[in-house]
Parts: C-alpha cells; structure tokens; sequence
C-alpha cells in the first residue's frame, strides 16, 4: 500500500465529502482509501485558539490543501507557517474566481505560489491526491508521535507517521526523550494488522517497554539514538510578512517537529527550557503574544 499526508485548512465541506474521520484531538485526523492509496488527512481543529494545532498537522504532510474564499490573520498565519516550513506542493481551493485572483496576490512570494488553484468539486480534488507522487527522504527508520493511549490486553499503543524507512513488526526502536529501546509488537495501518509499514504510513502500533503515561506527542522512534539539543545555533531568518522584528532576546516556542516547546532567543541562539530531538535542518518558531504569532525559522549549524 501506498500514502498520502496531506494539510487541510478551511476546506470543512470538501473533507466531510471525500474522508471519514478517525482521530478527533486538537488535531482531527480523516481517511480515505482508493484502491492500494491510503490518503490521510491532518485537520487543525483547534486553530487558531491552539497555534500547535496547526504546526503538528503541516510537520508531517506531503501536500496542503488551502481554502482561500475567506481571507483572514488564521489565513495569515497559515501561510506563513507553510511557507517557513518549506510545504511547496498543495492546493488553494476557491469557490469563485474573485477569491482566485485574491490569492493570487495575497501569497506571491511564497510556497503557496506554486499552488494549484482548484474551483471546481470535492471528488475532482481526490483526483488530484490519487495524481500527486510525493517525494520522501530516506534515513533510516523514524517515526513521529502524535497520539498514544494503554489498551486493556495488547499494553502501550501509539498513533504516528513514518517519517522514514519502514517500520516492522518485532523491531527494536529508540524513543526520544526516554532514550530508551522498546520493540513493536504490532502495526496497523487503516485498521488492518500488517507486518512493515513504509515511508509515509499512517500506522498504530503496540510497544513494549514503554508506558503510554511516559510518552509525549512529538517523540519520535529512531533506529539510532538521536542528538538532542538544548542550545541551538544556526541562521535566524523572519518571515518577510512580519512589520516589526523582535529587538534584542526575547521569548520563543519551537513551533516544529510536533513539538511546542519553550525558550528565549538570545544572541541570535535558541536558548530552550528543556531539550528537543534535533531532526530537521530547520526549526520554526513563534511567540503566542504577538501578532503574528509565527515569527521565523533558524536554519540549524549555517
């Protein structure tokens, strides 16, 4: 079987047409099952109250698909989080060509640029997804948690993507933040036991060695032990929408990663309260008393 992630934002009447929903958080996630094609959509139900609801629904998908008939600062700050977060295949839907046009303009310069715009119906857009080929890097296994709960008779299950390489039964994993080894008992994906999952799967799978109260949405499993990080330095670069940079140190959330985690920019260094997986080469952050509230990106080690 094949995957597909994709962000959905502001589309609500579309997804309750071409999905089923599944997990209902602050992220809700739906599904959809064409032929060998798994598509799995991220929903930020609780954007814009929750900024993290949004970041931790882009942080894993392979495509965005935009509504652009309402115009607003949640649409702003979407963007903006898109664009620092390099998603540059998607789709803008719109349901007239006067919010075409408005979009055309309100997003050159950034990712969403290179978006389709898409007015015609909910089927035709699953037409798209079944045509998108998504490119994914290989680095071994990794992956990232969004969900976790203890099941009576089967122990310690987590809800997550494989970011990299395949996850298979009876493997022996890392988990970040305990640093610990623990061992997949069993997967699913879309409700049905299998044996390996790919890059890009949307899988449940049993752990041993691990408690669901030890576990925190944004751990990752890895194959190797992953560098952390508590101080941070790299290029710091703010989003061209902002009207005003932040002067001197100030406060921050790593916004990334499915991670929301406190720390101050200071000297141009992130400076966080407790350390976070160093994955990417990239890390966005924000800050909830602005506005804006997303603010940048610090391109790590450059």
């Amino acid at each position: 079987m094949s995957s597909l992630n994709v962000l959905v934002f502001n589309i609500p009447e579309v997804l309750r047409e071409i999905s089923k929903k599944n997990t209902d958080s602050d992220i809700t996630i739906h599904s959809r099952k064409d032929g060998d094609l798994i598509t799995t959509f991220l929903e930020p139900s609780r954007f814009p109250e929750k900024l993290s609801s949004l970041t931790d629904c882009i942080y894993p998908a392979d495509y965005a698909i935009v509504g652009v008939d309402e115009i607003d600062r949640s649409f702003g700050e979407a963007l903006m989080a898109l664009d620092l977060m390099g998603k540059t295949h998607g789709l803008m839907v719109a349901s007239n060509e006067e919010s075409a046009e408005r979009a055309r303009k309100i997003t050159k310069g950034t990712v969403l640029e290179k978006y389709e715009i898409y007015t015609g119906s909910p089927m035709g857009v699953v037409e798209k997804l079944i045509q998108f080929k998504p490119q994914r890097e290989e680095r071994g296994t990794l992956v990232i948690i969004d969900h976790f709960f203890q099941v009576k008779s089967v122990g310690t299950v987590i809800l997550g993507f494989v970011l990299s390489g395949k996850l298979s039964k009876h493997q022996k994993l890392f988990i970040s933040g305990l640093n610990r080894e623990v061992q997949v008992r069993s997967i699913q994906m879309h409700d049905v036991d299998v044996d390996e999952a790919h890059s890009g799967s949307r899988v449940g799978a049993a752990l041993k060695n691990v408690d669901a109260d030890e576990i925190q949405r944004g751990m990752f499993l890895s194959d190797n032990l992953l560098k952390q990080g508590k101080e941070i330095s790299g290029k710091v670069i703010f989003h061209s929408a902002l009207r005003k940079v932040p002067d001197g140190d100030f406060e921050i959330f790593v916004s990334d990663e499915m991670i929301y985690q406190r720390g101050q920019m200071v000297s141009g260094k992130m400076v966080l309260d407790r350390p976070i997986p160093l994955v990417n080469e990239r890390l966005l952050f924000s800050n909830p008393n602005l506005s804006p509230r997303i603010l940048g990106k610090m391109e790590i080690g450059k």
